[in-house]
């Protein structure tokens, strides 16, 4: 009888519900494809018919192992695969009595202990933030109440496409059965109640208090009455500065909606399926491990407004905490401001360094949001990059999370580093018109979903990948030793865009950019790109074995017609057979894509440079010696890794592509007329634009500057000059920040110094540099920028 009313409520339940699966990574390969090397025990924290249901339902249609398969070994048999750690008595749930199905496992034969593993798993009925609200919100959604019958069939019926199975973390079994009985089976039921409950806090976020009584602390908290009272003493009136106070919270705090949350959800699984070919993220599974112990602060990089959406839509639906996101005030405008509120957004001016009642405010709340272990996200950058490249890290918002992760909170934080890729950016336009000149228009997400057309076109794929997570407590202790107090924050920055970068997404129409735009017309034979297309492929599979940076596989020639689909790729059927290139808005607009991934690159393409235009080999130790000199300001510039520890793989690497050719221990550059040559010289192309823009710097001191203004002031118009003389393609190329970023990483590193009397001095290794500059520079470059600088001075 059980079983017939089993298989009836299991019919009527599949009828109703659609239940998504989450966490299926962390499911054995074997679960899966049904070998035996690896058992699965599902871990249930209440015991519930409709949860099972639920579980088999998504087992079954993922084709994985069933619940209710029976597991066995040569001397022990049990008829179903899971058990629950709650168990009900006298109407209430308790663990007075373990289980008896978990009691066998712990006592099974040692061979079957050693090939099963425990998965814990969470079913949310609708997920909620709190249990805050209406009573029907309380009915219909998730929260930390333990879910009873009545709420159930509520939530059967309105939630049925709205129930997330995530599965956790596998516990092998094995490991938490050794020893004495009675302490793996209290060692075994803490940690799976530990996890359980940790899926709980990821999927729902942490128990808030009401929005009222949250803000009110905020308020009330020292950092604000110190602000208060510092108004009151120069002439303020107290209750207008706490009405002030309590406005300007209102005005930053989000307010986390259940119900928007899936109508915003609804629309953007809609508005996605429209626009583009697929969503991608991977590293997950780091999000989920770091996630135990620490709270998380996402730091993604910022390349659209989609951004905002992209990240929290995906955390979403793989069954993750949504972040409360920091967003312009720009943003907080009549309908969209309180949509994005309520989708967990909170608005902070662009500065506020002019009101101290202001920035205390804000400086509490993200302290509150962040002890109560909530999730953030924010942007290092600030905001858009306009060129592709990674903006240098702004310290507002990682100096606050310092100062928090200093002051004391009950979990440590985690910079999680997020890589956005797009494959077509739907701000395209605006940002072509700006490449290309025009002011910055002001920004505004509304921008995106004015010209309903956007649904019309294919905007190819996004991928999302998710970095190692930088450990602020760890990382804090580990600089504290070799870092002054003073260099911390400038550190912390550079190292969460060096974790972005470290796990970019390097797809068809990045790698279509690194080929046609280091040619000198924006133009090439189908079959040379082809060729320098699977060249990069190879060069980067060998240059990142352990797969942080991802490359799109696919064939070159069907990379080829994948960018012409997109329409940034054009195609003339010559006589001598088919020639690639872009017209010249998309050459500009390619730029970016290129920018986005440059940095994959940097160290082949720097040895390139040092050797396409060497006519006698090279030693590996002088042609490192070379590099070194150079390679710490490219890396500094490009937002990656400044150590030569991957010299020696480079080299390697170039050399199995056919790059480079090694006798004796020298090394040099292919035969001229050999196709291997061109190909070194396409790499070499990659950095030699900003290895002339260094060079412009260090020659214009050698010249002579009276400071360091007079000297970014007199590069940039050289650059301006050669841009537009020597058709440079890259309008990154004359940008002001990246020489003031340039002349500071000389002034860093005690190349240059500024003197009141002498104006700058440099050191002697600069006449080195220019020196060594006759076998990197182009000639006609070179010459052009000697013959600049003296029109500049005369």
């Amino acid at each position: 009888m059980k079983g017939f009313f089993y298989r009836l409520f299991r019919a009527i339940i599949r009828l109703i519900a659609r239940p998504s699966l989450t966490g299926a990574d962390n499911l054995p390969a074997a679960a899966g494809d049904g070998v035996a090397d690896t058992e699965v025990v599902y871990v249930l924290l209440n015991r519930a018919l409709t949860d099972v249901i639920m579980l088999d339902l998504v087992t079954t249609d993922h084709e994985i192992v069933s619940p209710l398969t029976a597991l066995e070994d040569d001397s022990f048999r049990e008829n179903s695969r899971f058990f629950c750690l709650y168990r009900s008595k006298g109407g209430r749930m308790t663990m007075s009595t373990h289980s008896e199905r978990m009691l066998r496992l712990l006592d099974a034969p040692a061979a079957l202990k050693q090939r099963t593993v425990l998965i814990p798993v969470s079913v949310f009925w609708g997920r909620a933030m709190s249990a805050e609200g209406s009573v029907l919100k309380n009915l219909t959604s998730e929260h930390w109440a333990v879910t009873g019958r009545f709420k159930r069939l509520l939530n059967l019926l309105i939630n049925r496409r709205n129930i997330f199975v995530h599965t956790g973390r596998p516990i092998a079994l094995h490991e938490v059965a050794a020893g004495d009985q009675k302490i793996a089976v209290r060692r075994t039921a803490r940690l799976l109640r530990v996890r359980l409950r940790q899926q709980r806090i990821n999927a729902l976020g942490p128990d808030f208090s009401h929005r009222r009584t949250m803000l009110n602390q905020v308020v009330e908290s020292r950092q604000v009455r110190e602000a208060i009272d510092g108004e009151v003493a120069d002439g303020a009136k107290r209750h207008k500065s706490e009405r002030r106070a309590l406005k300007y919270a209102r005005t930053i705090a989000s307010d986390m909606s259940h119900p928007t949350i899936r109508v915003l959800a609804s629309l953007l699984r809609w508005f996605w399926t429209k626009i583009y070919n697929g969503l991608e993220v991977t590293g997950l599974d780091q999000v989920e491990e770091v996630g135990a112990t620490h709270s998380l602060v996402y730091v993604p990089s910022h390349r659209s407004h989609l951004d905002y959406l992209l990240l929290s839509y995906l955390l979403y639906y793989r069954g993750f905490m949504i972040p409360h996101i920091a967003a312009g005030d720009n943003l907080n405008v009549p309908i969209l401001g309180p949509l994005l509120r309520r989708g967990g957004a909170f608005f902070m001016r662009r500065s506020f360094r002019d009101d101290p009642l202001y920035a205390a405010v804000f400086n509490e709340y993200l302290y509150q949001v962040y002890r109560r272990g909530h999730c953030v996200e924010f942007f290092p950058e600030g905001g858009r990059t306009r060129t592709g490249r990674l903006l240098p890290a702004k310290m507002g918002l990682l100096k606050m999370t310092v100062d928090h992760q200093q002051r004391g909170l009950p979990k440590p934080l985690a910079l999680v580093p997020v890589y956005l890729g797009y494959e077509k950016l739907v701000e395209a336009s605006s940002y072509l018109s700006e490449l290309r000149g025009a002011d910055k228009k002001k920004e505004s997400l509304l921008d995106v979903f004015r010209n309903l057309k956007l649904i019309r076109q294919n905007f190819g794929q996004v991928s999302v990948n998710i970095g190692k997570p930088i450990k602020l407590d760890e990382w804090l202790a580990e600089q504290a030793a070799c870092v002054e107090a003073g260099d911390q924050l400038p550190a912390l920055g550079r190292e969460v865009l060096q974790r972005i970068n470290e796990c970019a997404n390097v797809n068809a129409v990045n790698l279509v950019a690194l080929v046609t735009l280091a040619t000198p017309k924006v133009a090439i034979e189908e079959v040379r790109l082809a060729a320098q297309i699977d060249c990069y492929q190879r060069l980067l599979t060998a240059l990142h074995p352990t797969n942080a940076i991802a490359v799109c596989t696919d064939a070159p020639g069907e990379v080829i017609s994948y960018v012409e689909q997109l329409g940034l790729l054009h195609r003339d059927d010559e006589a001598f057979g088919p020639v690639l290139g872009h017209d010249p808005f998309t050459a500009v607009l390619m730029t970016w894509y290129r920018n986005n991934v440059v940095h994959v690159l940097a160290l082949p393409s720097l040895v390139a440079c040092m050797l396409v235009k060497r006519r006698r080999s090279i030693s590996a130790s002088r042609l490192r010696e070379m590099v070194s000199t150079v390679y710490p300001y490219l890396a500094q510039e490009l937002s990656c890794n400044p150590s030569l520890d991957g010299f020696d793989a480079c080299l390697e690497a170039m050399v199995e592509a056919g790059l480079l050719v090694r006798e004796d221990g020298q090394y040099a550059s292919p035969d001229r007329a050999a196709s291997a040559n061109l190909q070194l010289s396409l790499l070499a192309n990659l950095v030699s634009q900003t290895l002339e823009r260094m060079f412009i710097v260090i020659h214009q001191l050698s010249e002579g500057a009276a400071d360091c203004e007079e000297l970014r002031s007199k590069s940039q118009v050289i650059a301006q000059k050669m841009s537009r003389l020597y058709g440079i393609n890259a309008p990154e190329f004359a940008d002001a920040r990246l020489f003031d970023q340039f002349i500071e990483s000389l002034m860093a590193k005690g190349m240059l110094s500024a003197d009141a009397e002498q104006g700058l001095t440099y050191d002697p290794g600069i006449d080195q540099v220019l020196r060594a500059a006759e076998f990197v520079i182009d000639p006609e470059i070179r010459h052009g920028v000697l013959s600049a600088s003296n029109l500049t001075h005369h």
